[in-house]
């Protein structure tokens, strides 16, 4: 039996007074790749923020990657996880060099006093020419499209060599070469 990558059990969560999910059992093994499919609002967002280990749910579990939420640091989690998120909470104007490094410290700002290595660069500015942003390498975060944004953050999303790969509005990437090339990366993928 595969590795499992990704398990809820009996997960429930809640805004206020409106349960978003309710009951959810889930386990994804490695290898696999899913889909989730259904109307706005269904809950396939918040599932996805679970398995990037940014949102804890109301009740039940969540593990990834062997660890369970609640009992793992983090940062360390996400390290291991690349998550393609049209919600991307950025802040800043960061430029897109340093928005694809912020994949290697598993924050979304880039952390104080972090400094990233000769190596660290040059993997990142590969990744950018990977995805068609040279030109655009030294550009900010707020000057971007979404489509840039996109790529941006796939390339984000690769840098850390992820173990668990997730996309979230997947078609957000335009052309079918991006697509195409980034669903083939690595070893488990989970598209809502």
């Amino acid at each position: 039996m595969a590795k499992t990558v990704l398990k809820l059990d009996d997960v429930t969560f809640r805004r206020g007074e409106t349960k978003i999910l309710h009951g959810i059992d889930l386990a994804i093994g490695q290898g696999e790749h899913w889909v989730l499919i259904g109307p706005n609002g269904a809950g396939k967002s918040t599932i996805l923020s679970f398995a990037s280990a940014q949102v804890f749910p109301t009740s039940g579990t969540v593990g990834i990657l062997g660890e369970r939420m609640g009992r793992v640091e983090l940062q360390a989690l996400r390290r291991h996880i690349g998550h393609v998120n049209p919600r991307h909470p950025l802040r800043s104007n960061l430029s897109v060099r340093d928005v694809v490094l912020t994949g290697l410290t598993g924050t979304v700002e880039r952390p104080f006093r972090w400094e990233a290595s000769a190596e660290q660069v040059a993997k990142a500015d590969d990744l950018i020419a990977e995805v068609g942003l040279t030109s655009r390498t030294d550009a900010g975060w707020k000057v971007l499209s979404q489509g840039e944004r996109g790529r941006a953050l796939v390339a984000r999303a690769l840098i850390a060599d992820p173990q668990l790969l997730l996309f979230d509005e997947p078609n957000m990437l335009k052309g079918d070469t991006y697509r195409a090339s980034y669903l083939q990366c690595t070893d488990f993928k989970l598209a809502a």
